[in-house]
């Protein structure tokens, strides 16, 4: 089989199971986003009570939604707003699709160099999802306090990566870090004149 054929075809294979299994992929992943953002949400006056899968606003497409609570100050025994955070299905599954879809299809010789490469790629999967879609999720938690902040016009980092990935980003990120594992993971091979050199003797 061709290189060119065989990625064609793991191309069209990707598309099936992007379109597939994106609303049980968001399903399944859905602790996992909820878990991060309350980690980060530590330390701010939001609350997170939960993040799902339902139906988007059209009912035409499910959405990986987070419900989350904003508060003046932290502490404050009231809230002052709720929140929901939408990221449609077809966008969560874009990260394990590109990321896994080029690493375990990366050239290699050796089974053992594969399964490195799975074992290194686990916790740099993680860490990308956390910083995409479990980023994205929490973004009407930081417009929220802004608006309350009276600074509803402020552009704040927070924006600008969520427009980021919303461009093209988490494409780009999936891509560069699955580049980044398979590279570092890979086995360096000797060079042929230094394994086929013959060590010549010392001068008498």
């Amino acid at each position: 089989m061709r290189p060119d054929f065989g990625w064609g075809v793991a191309a069209v294979v990707a598309l099936a199971l992007g379109v597939t299994c994106a609303e049980p992929y968001a399903r399944l992943a859905a602790p996992y986003y909820a878990c991060v953002d309350r980690f980060i949400a530590r330390g701010h006056p939001w609350e997170v009570t939960g993040v799902d899968v339902r139906p988007g606003k059209s009912n035409l497409t499910a959405e990986l939604q987070l419900r989350a609570n904003v508060f003046r100050y932290q502490g404050a025994p009231n809230r002052a707003a709720r929140v929901v955070g939408r990221v449609q299905v077809g966008e969560v599954i874009e990260t394990p699709l590109v990321f896994w879809t080029l690493l375990l299809l990366w050239p290699e010789e050796s089974i053992r160099q594969r399964v490195i490469r799975v074992v290194v790629g686990i916790p740099v999967f993680l860490g990308l999802e956390a910083i995409t879609t479990a980023a994205q999720l929490m973004l009407p938690m930081v417009q929220a306090s802004a608006i309350l902040a009276g600074d509803s016009q402020q552009v704040t980092p927070w924006d600008l990566w969520s427009r980021f990935l919303e461009a093209g980003g988490q494409f780009v990120l999936a891509l560069g870090f699955a580049i980044l594992v398979a590279a570092t993971t890979r086995r360096s091979r000797p060079r042929p004149d230094a394994a086929t050199a013959v060590q010549a003797p010392p001068p008498r």
